[in-house]
């Protein structure tokens, strides 16, 4: 082989070594994952079903982001964060990559996800894997497809505790949705709801490694069975159990959430629809509905205050219809 040959194949080894360590650098610790979006339940008239072509099922949207948490139950020092997200757009289960944080390694105690990412704490997580997710105040009018309206990111939280990322698994509902569903005259401009009795925004914390979801499922259908759960010793043995081994705390912020719209005109003949994503538990001891119209100074207000509203509890993953004309 002439020495010019040689220099040649030894640059184009070199080069592709390289560009293997490279690619191998790449993808260790940042393999991407498949998450999918469960579906939502929706009562109406105390009769629940599924119905999937009323956009029950919430889809992924490009830069969504999710939070993967691979957790050391020991040491959460040692524990990893790190943001995930996805371009795939419109679809119930998506691909998501890594975007920044932690790289991950081997499974240390258990995985796990948490969406929306901009709800959680950009800190890092202490000795015992404390972490806090905040509720916003607000949320915001979003559509899809034909100006098909749905519910915003901020008026979600899903999660799940996962032994393997690999699986093919769907996050789970944390949240539940009040749909208005309004006819009438005039162009809606703000909704706000305010609860009798529950902060709607705040901030939480907890030990992720003590989490686990079927018990949260199992608290608050405790929680939503009994008109008066706090002396039911069924829900408050339960509770006091589970909240003891997350180290469970909260910073209420308010009673009120409010919907920002962009000026959506109302149809005396046809509903309107208006999603606000709520907290379990929410609205169960009443609540009242402020709708702010253009035009005029004061809202029109529907009042469900007092218990003889029990049924419009919020649950996870469950849509509450409530529907009224506004004059």
């Amino acid at each position: 082989m002439k020495k010019t040959n040689r220099i040649f194949f030894t640059m184009c080894m070199a080069g592709a070594f390289a560009a293997m360590v490279s690619s191998c650098k790449k993808n260790e610790g940042t393999a991407a994952y498949s998450i999918g979006m469960p579906v939502f339940e929706e009562e109406v008239d105390g009769r629940a079903y599924i119905d999937i072509n009323n956009s029950n099922r919430l889809t992924w949207n490009a830069g969504d982001e999710v939070v993967i948490y691979n957790l050391d139950n020991q040491d959460g020092t040692n524990s990893e964060k790190a943001i995930y997200s996805t371009t795939n757009d419109g679809q119930t289960r998506a691909n998501f990559d890594w975007a920044r944080g932690d790289k991950l390694t081997a499974k240390k105690y258990g995985y796990f996800v948490f969406y929306p990412a901009d709800k959680v704490s950009s800190g890092a997580l202490d000795e015992v894997n404390y972490e806090t997710f905040t509720v916003s105040p607000s949320q915001e009018y979003k559509t899809f497809g034909n100006n098909t309206p749905t519910v915003d990111s901020k008026g979600l939280a899903l999660a799940i505790d996962i032994d393997n990322l690999t699986g093919n698994y769907s996050l789970k509902h944390i949240f539940g949705i009040l749909r208005l569903k309004l006819k009438g005259t005039g162009n809606v401009n703000k909704i706000e709801v305010i609860d009798e009795r529950f902060n709607l925004h705040g901030s939480v914390s907890m030990k992720l490694h003590a989490v686990k979801m079927d018990k949260f499922t199992t608290a608050q259908n405790y929680f939503i069975a009994v008109d008066d759960p706090y002396n039911n010793s069924t829900f408050v043995d339960y509770w006091n159990e589970f909240k003891s081994q997350l180290n469970y705390t909260t910073q209420g912020g308010g009673k009120m959430m409010t919907l920002t719209v962009p000026s959506v005109a109302l149809n005396t003949n046809t509903e309107t629809h208006f999603f606000i994503g709520l907290r379990p538990g929410a609205l169960k001891y009443g609540f009242t509905v402020k709708v702010y119209l253009d035009g005029q100074d004061e809202p029109e207000i529907l009042d469900y205050t007092g218990n003889n509203n029990l049924h419009y509890g919020i649950k996870a993953g469950v849509i509450k219809g409530l529907a009224a004309t506004i004059n």
